[in-house]
């Protein structure tokens, strides 16, 4: 393969982020692989990058965020930007959310290298990329409730960890109202009645 561009990769698994960083900067033929393990730093790298050709190996479940905000960030910095999900997840409805926002590509952490290759050559040559391991999930009938927006997730993993409306509203920048508010549509999507039930709801759908 030709020597690409540059490349970041997104895990808070400073392992696998630094793994496979090395990976990328042997098979890849990328000319510089960037890791990182916080969403903070990942940003701050993202603005001063600026506007070039980039590819970034991106994460799904964050302790600090939700992969599909972050992507929602990386294109809304950088219009280049090719963003690639690597993902541990097996939950048809987790892999039916991705697809739906229309990354470049999407490749499981069971993958050999030879399929993360494969994946970069063709998102290089401008044809998105679904790992075959996610073939069936996608196949798989939707269930109702399961069309939860990157914010929705961001807040539920708060709601998940303790943290009150209050402290939630902080930490997202929102008013206290507008989180209320998202989590009763997010109950009446589900169609549960409780915070809890609606918590139980996403970890069996291992949403968060």
């Amino acid at each position: 393969m030709k020597s690409l561009t540059c490349a970041a990769v997104l895990d808070d698994h400073l392992l696998f982020a630094d793994s496979f960083a090395l990976l990328l900067q042997k098979y890849g033929t990328f000319e510089a692989v960037s890791s990182f393990s916080k969403v903070d730093d990942f940003l701050g790298f993202l603005q001063s990058f600026g506007d070039q050709k980039l590819y970034v190996f991106l994460d799904y479940y964050l302790s600090e965020g939700n992969g599909l905000s972050i992507f929602t960030d990386i294109k809304r910095w950088n219009k280049q930007a090719k963003t690639i999900f690597v993902t541990s997840a097996i939950s048809p409805a987790v892999i039916k959310n991705i697809v739906k926002y229309k990354p470049h590509g999407i490749i499981s952490k069971f993958a050999d290298i030879k399929e993360v290759v494969k994946c970069i050559k063709l998102v290089e040559s401008g044809i998105s990329h679904i790992d075959p391991r996610f073939a069936a999930l996608l196949t798989q009938p939707d269930k109702p409730g399961i069309n939860l927006t990157p914010r929705e997730i961001e807040l539920l993993k708060y709601f998940s960890q303790g943290n009150s409306i209050a402290e939630t509203a902080a930490k997202t920048f929102l008013s206290p109202h507008t989180v209320v508010a998202h989590r009763r549509k997010m109950m009446a999507k589900v169609k549960c009645r409780t915070i809890a039930e609606l918590l139980t709801y996403a970890r069996d759908n291992e949403v968060i």
